[in-house]
């Protein structure tokens, strides 16, 4: 659902919101947490056990030190509001074969399909390409999950496969798809 503001009568304008990524502090922490706790929010995720706060600190200093993660949050501009809306990062930063794995979850479910999760991959992606300098970008999503595939392809990942019944969750098998995206496709897409 996409929200609407309404300029005359039968026109539509979607409601445009402004990014920016900045790196996950511990005053963040308690939204991540909250978010990774939701069932909704954690349905695609596969941990489980519950985040807690504690455990969440201590695993942000490791990474902090970790030279193959990065994690990052999204954070909304509304007007002079700035809102933590979500996570993103990279996760298996390989530098030797220039590629790293991708994730993003927007937690405020409010702003879930209103455009937000694209325009935080596409600039979170132009700078980590950038700066890590990355051949390749790869992630894995649930079969299942059809608004992630959807925000995927429209950035540009392509699917390279399905990993059958990859993961045992919740009592059952959960295939994933595998996507990845090259400099060169994410360059010739958004230049």
């Amino acid at each position: 659902m996409c929200e609407t503001i309404f300029i005359k009568p039968g026109v539509r304008k979607m409601r445009q919101y402004d990014v920016k990524i900045l790196p996950l502090t511990e005053q963040e922490i308690e939204k991540k947490v909250l978010w990774y706790n939701d069932p909704e929010i954690r349905k695609y995720l596969h941990y489980t056990d519950s985040f807690n706060k504690n455990d969440s600190l201590n695993w942000l200093q490791r990474i902090k030190k970790s030279d193959t993660r990065k994690e990052y949050v999204i954070w909304l501009i509304d007007g002079h509001m700035e809102i933590p809306v979500g996570i993103i990062g990279l996760f298996e930063i390989d530098r030797a074969n220039q590629k790293a794995g991708f994730y993003i979850t927007v937690g405020e479910k409010q702003y879930q399909g209103k455009g937000i999760a694209k325009k935080a991959t596409v600039l979170f992606l132009k700078d980590m390409f950038e700066k890590f300098k990355l051949h390749k970008i790869y992630l894995y999503t649930d079969v299942e999950n059809k608004a992630a595939r959807g925000l995927y392809e429209k950035v540009g990942f392509v699917l390279e496969g399905i990993l059958r019944d990859e993961l045992f969750y919740q009592n059952h098998y959960v295939s994933r798809c595998y996507y990845s995206i090259l400099f060169e496709e994410f360059i010739e897409k958004w230049r």
